[in-house]
């Protein structure tokens, strides 16, 4: 049976990789099934997530359902209020928290996508867990899901109704929760169009699919290999959307991505300390404990984050560059993080390097060119060979 065909009896509204029926009305029913449900963010909660997780919250409050989010940080992302959508953060999670009925995990289906305390959260509610991703993750947090790949294009059979669905062709988690709705004939509300529009124009930016022009027009690129139809979903949710609620959220990015002359600086200065592996094909910066800089500029913010950002992108242009790695403190005890840039997987590839031959237990993932993870430990030279780690790999795997 094929989704996108005159044959198949409940034809979505937009022809892009849809949700089944079947899948998307199974997981509704679990959730409206519950008097209380969890909505986890991943840990550096991004728009895209908290965006993913406010949208559901909206959903199911105008179902009747009582929810919560569980965020890390991620108070710089749009619309974040503690108070309108009962906002706590990931610390806070403990063996003595009173659970829901149901946890919801959004854009994350792995354990190593949340800081440890959430992951064992989580886990306790057996197999309460539902959830939407568009990563590919080897071990999933969640026993009864449905793993779509690629491969199948425009078109694919219809599933099997599954708790967790993951779409890894779908280029933002705000577009499958966005199928969802569509499957289940659900009509956004203006803040849950906001809510989805800042979630995929945040992840969709940052793998080049969507760039957003002087005056303010949302350009979505057909890239080739997108099966994802990223145009196809972002049309979709803006054509609900008013000029004015575009504007809203158009300025929120607006304003997040301006930076100071202090902050310009400050990449200026990581261009200037950047070093490469030996190969000379991938380069990073290691912002030691107790920097001066970082610390005057707050370690790890939503400034700092786009400082960081436009630094990896400038450095991936450099012609026989294939890697940009920036390693940081943050502003939690014992953690220390990494984010890496990567032109194709290289960024998976280095990862999945580390993981199968010196360290089975690394805390990373995400994208198969843009990853994160951490280490717990603020001892510098903890730290500095867990960084070698990630420079050994890419002398090996970009050779």
């Amino acid at each position: 049976m094929i989704i996108n065909s005159q044959k198949y009896l409940f034809q979505p509204n937009f022809t892009a990789n849809v949700m089944p029926k079947n899948c998307a009305e199974h997981i509704n029913n679990k959730l409206k099934s519950a008097k209380t449900v969890d909505i986890f963010c991943h840990t550096s909660s991004d728009e895209d997530s908290f965006n993913s997780a406010k949208a559901m919250y909206s959903y199911l409050e105008s179902q009747g359902v009582k929810a919560r989010i569980i965020v890390s940080d991620g108070k710089d992302c749009f619309g974040y209020n503690s108070n309108k959508y009962n906002i706590i953060q990931a610390n806070q999670i403990n063996t003595q928290t009173k659970k829901a009925d149901i946890a919801l995990c959004v854009d994350f289906s792995s354990a190593n996508r949340v800081v440890p305390n959430v992951a064992k959260y989580i886990k306790s509610y057996g197999n309460n867990v539902v959830g939407f991703d568009h990563h590919n993750n080897p071990d999933k947090i969640a026993p009864n899901f449905n793993q779509v790949t690629q491969a199948y294009a425009k078109n694919m059979p219809a599933l099997k109704s599954k708790d967790f669905y993951i779409d890894s062709s779908a280029k933002s988690n705000c577009a499958i929760i966005s199928r969802f709705f569509d499957a289940i004939g659900h009509k956004l509300s203006r803040e849950e169009s906001k809510s989805l529009l800042a979630g995929m124009l945040d992840d969709t930016s940052k793998d080049g699919y969507t760039k957003i022009s002087e005056s303010g027009e949302i350009n979505v690129s057909d890239k080739i290999g997108d099966f994802g139809n990223t145009k196809t979903v972002m049309n979709n949710v803006l054509s609900k959307m008013s000029g004015f609620d575009k504007i809203n959220v158009l300025t929120h990015f607006f304003n997040k991505s301006k930076l100071t002359d202090k902050e310009i600086q400050f990449k200026n200065t990581l261009a200037k300390r950047t070093q490469y592996s030996n190969n000379g094909k991938f380069a990073y910066i290691e912002i030691q404990q107790g920097d001066k800089e970082w610390e005057s500029l707050g370690r790890d913010t939503a400034k700092t984050k786009q400082v960081l950002s436009e630094y990896r992108k400038e450095m991936l242009n450099k012609e026989g560059l294939d890697a940009i790695a920036v390693f940081f403190p943050t502003n939690e005890n014992n953690t220390y993080k990494m984010s890496i840039l990567t032109k194709k997987d290289y960024a998976k590839q280095i990862i999945d390097d580390i993981k199968s031959t010196v360290c089975p237990d690394l805390t990373a993932g995400g994208h198969d060119d843009r990853s994160g993870g951490t280490i717990n430990s603020s001892d510098s030279e903890v730290c500095h060979k867990w960084v070698n780690l990630f420079v050994n790999s890419a002398d090996k795997i970009l050779n």
